[in-house]
């Protein structure tokens, strides 16, 4: 499917797709611990990216296209959608004076035990569906969430088309969000769609790997009984860092998909050499299953001195981590996930995006 915002990229250039309506959601604060902090995911994000950017002639930016409902309802449960959609406009108490609803009571397992599971709707539908305090939504989350979407497609698209890589701007986020629950800064999980998208365009198996700081427990949670989509992730051991429920190396998947499911947790202020040994068990696993291509979930939350991490990544090792991701030989979809250095958020991404390149052009 060709839509009218997707552009044929010149093979000598990138295709970095854009996300204007992102802005739509610019959340101020979260709530860690019971407090309200300042947001870690600011508009500001994708601006430092495209002033990193902008006169680069081996990037060329493009629009996204629009893709509509139905690639997001492959991925995710229909009560949780339609919540999204009118989550802020059916907001109780009232919204007077405030820019973001959040939950305050949630859905858990034990709460109904002995009772059967829930079939009722109620008016605590944010903590049914969200799993966490960090995660507002306010009066163009949806618009936003959605437009990411057609981010994450666009660029997808594009490989599908021929392009070694492609880039996509996703924001906000999407890893942490599964077939019908959503949370940590995240809504709708452009990852997983997109993965979804090229299986139903022809791909047989796709590979998402996931080198967000955070483990993407929704990535995994929507692929995990599957053995056509690979999920492998380097990120914070769970014993110290969220979700904190997920992301143990016995995590491997489950039926169908047992032994397509690979978590790498990193240990504290995990360096350059350590992280590439730890990514080069993970591309191993993609190359040895015969993938065809790979979906990156590339966040910068590993950076040394990020707020929400403890990795000692440098701008230079995000360069070396491009090149091995290109040593796949593979179509690459990289899209945009954490990473709140926002001063050198654009750098870290041309570093990644350079490091590709290099390789790329060194292949027979």
């Amino acid at each position: 499917m060709t839509t009218p915002g997707t552009q044929v990229v010149a093979a000598a250039s990138t295709a970095v797709v854009t996300c204007p309506s992102h802005v739509g959601h610019a959340p101020s604060v979260e709530v860690q611990c019971g407090r309200a902090i300042p947001a870690f995911d600011t508009t500001a994000r994708v601006d430092a990216i495209l002033t990193a950017l902008a006169g680069r002639p081996e990037v060329t930016l493009t629009a996204p296209g629009s893709y509509g409902l139905a690639p997001i309802r492959r991925v995710h449960e229909a009560g949780l959608v339609e919540f999204l959609r009118t989550a802020w406009a059916s907001a109780e108490p009232p919204r007077d004076g405030i820019d973001l609803v959040f939950a305050d009571t949630f859905f858990h397992d034990r709460l109904r035990q002995g009772m059967g599971p829930l079939t009722h709707g109620g008016g605590g539908a944010l903590g049914r569906y969200c799993f966490d305090t960090i995660t507002g939504v306010g009066p163009s989350t949806w618009e936003a969430a959605a437009a990411s979407v057609d981010t994450a497609l666009t660029a997808a698209e594009l490989t599908l088309r021929g392009a070694p890589l492609a880039v996509g701007l996703c924001r906000p986020p999407g890893h942490h969000v599964g077939p019908e629950l959503f949370g940590g800064g995240c809504y709708l999980n452009n990852a997983g769609i997109a993965a979804q998208w090229l299986r139903d365009g022809g791909v047989s198996r796709v590979a998402v790997l996931d080198l967000d700081f955070h483990h993407g427990n929704g990535t995994q949670a929507l692929f995990y009984d599957r053995a056509d989509v690979l999920y492998a992730s380097l990120h914070g051991d769970p014993e110290r860092h969220y979700p904190y429920f997920t992301g143990w190396p016995d995590e491997t998947g489950a039926g169908e998909g047992s032994g397509c499911t690979v978590n790498l947790p990193l240990p504290p202020r995990v360096g350059g050499d350590d992280y590439l040994d730890l990514l080069d068990t993970a591309t191993g696993r993609i190359l040895d299953g015969g993938f065809e291509a790979v979906v990156v979930s590339l966040g910068f939350d590993t950076y040394d001195g990020d707020v929400s991490g403890d990795a000692a990544l440098t701008t230079a090792d995000y360069r070396r981590i491009g090149r091995h991701v290109a040593g796949l030989g593979l179509p690459t979809v990289a899209l945009l996930e954490g990473g709140y250095s926002v001063t050198v958020l654009g750098d870290n991404l041309w570093s990644w995006i350079e490091g590709f390149r290099a390789e790329q052009g060194e292949r027979p």
